[in-house]
């Protein structure tokens, strides 16, 4: 037997220890968010530079949603889709000149008060008007004072069109406008249904064309339900407040109670508003300090019975949408497109947040504006 010692085998080295490596960044994400950020930035500038164009065309698409149930029901009386959508918008446009012509002659005689309403009003609120002619006069020498340190200022007065040019610019404006808005609604409620039909039978995929069938008629039902609950029942708080302004004997009733229903279709700022007008108008006509309060804290009320009750009531939880998406949307629109943008405001909301139910990336957003 030899001496030697068998070495006992070598063991394997050990592996050497390696620390897991970040997750590759996708070198497009950053192309695809400045792509996304572009895209928004041009979507914003052409809402807000191409307002003149995109109003009447919103306008008249939403107002189609509301009157297309009465063009179905001409249609199912015999009457063709085309003359019945000529019947609806005659109507509908001569009710609302109607209205315009009945209510023309009270607010011109506002409009024609304005000077004696803003004395009265400096006469009754005299303690205020003190207030502010010291600061003025303050700010007037604060302003003097400067221009002594700064040398002589010269004061360049830079002159406008006068005002009956700015009112008949006004008129034109418009008179076009609406012109163009009949002719964008008699289009919707008469080739509305078959443009549609054409658009999605363009597509290949059968699922997708009844996706998108189903899409477009819950936009025209639910849409077409709400804005015409609504319009009933500010319909009824105009009424209402016609009412209740000739029971407190405010003058012109009638037209307050117009301005009402009209308003109403602006969410938390609109009956802010017309509380305020209905104050100044009480103010105005009243010296009594229960006349005075009684005409807009009724009008309060009437508002607050309409949106805790009635409105929940009748509407239920179908459209029923976020308060903080809804004030948020009309700054949005009303920033973009003045009062008209914020009268749509609301039924814009109710529109995206249909098609953000109906697909399913979009939901978290749908989940957030209802």
């Amino acid at each position: 037997m030899s001496d030697r010692t068998i070495d006992p085998p070598l063991s394997p080295p050990p592996e050497p220890v390696t620390e897991p490596l970040p997750p590759a960044r996708n070198p497009r994400d950053p192309v695809r968010v400045a792509v996304v950020g572009l895209f928004v930035i041009a979507l914003l500038f052409t809402l807000y530079f191409g307002r003149d164009v995109l109003l009447p065309i919103m306008l008249a698409l939403i107002l189609s949603l509301l009157l297309r149930p009465c063009v179905r029901g001409l249609y199912r009386l015999g009457l063709p889709e085309a003359l019945g959508a000529a019947v609806v918008v005659i109507v509908v446009f001569g009710a609302g000149l109607g209205a315009i012509f009945t209510l023309a002659t009270p607010a011109t005689e506002w409009v024609n008060r304005m000077p004696r309403v803003v004395h009265e009003l400096e006469f009754k609120l005299g303690d205020i008007r003190e207030g502010i002619d010291r600061a003025r006069e303050a700010s007037r020498q604060i302003e003097q004072m400067a221009s002594d340190r700064n040398g002589t200022a010269r004061e360049v007065v830079v002159r406008g069109p006068s005002l009956a040019e700015q009112v008949l610019h006004q008129a034109e404006a418009v008179i076009a406008n609406v012109v163009i808005l009949q002719v964008l609604l008699y289009f919707f409620l008469a080739r509305g249904r078959q443009s549609l039909e054409a658009l999605i039978g363009t597509m290949r995929d059968v699922d997708d064309r009844v996706h998108y069938a189903m899409v477009a008629a819950t936009v025209q039902q639910n849409i077409a339900a709400y804005l015409a609950t609504i319009t009933v029942i500010n319909i009824g708080l105009g009424l209402a407040t016609t009412l209740a302004m000739w029971l407190w004997g405010v003058p012109n009733a009638a037209l307050w109670g117009t301005l009402a229903g009209l308003i109403n279709y602006v969410p938390f700022i609109g009956p802010a508003v017309m509380t305020a007008v209905l104050f100044l108008v009480s103010a105005l006509t009243f010296d009594g300090g229960v006349h005075i309060f009684g005409p807009p804290l009724t009008f309060v009320a009437l508002t607050m019975m309409e949106g805790n009750f009635l409105t929940p009531m009748i509407v239920g939880r179908r459209l029923a949408l976020n308060p903080i998406a809804v004030f948020v949307s009309i700054l949005f629109w009303g920033w973009m497109w003045g009062i008209p943008g914020a009268l749509l405001a609301v039924p814009i909301l109710a529109i995206l947040k249909i098609l953000f139910d109906a697909h399913e990336p979009l939901k978290p957003i749908g989940a957030l504006l209802g």
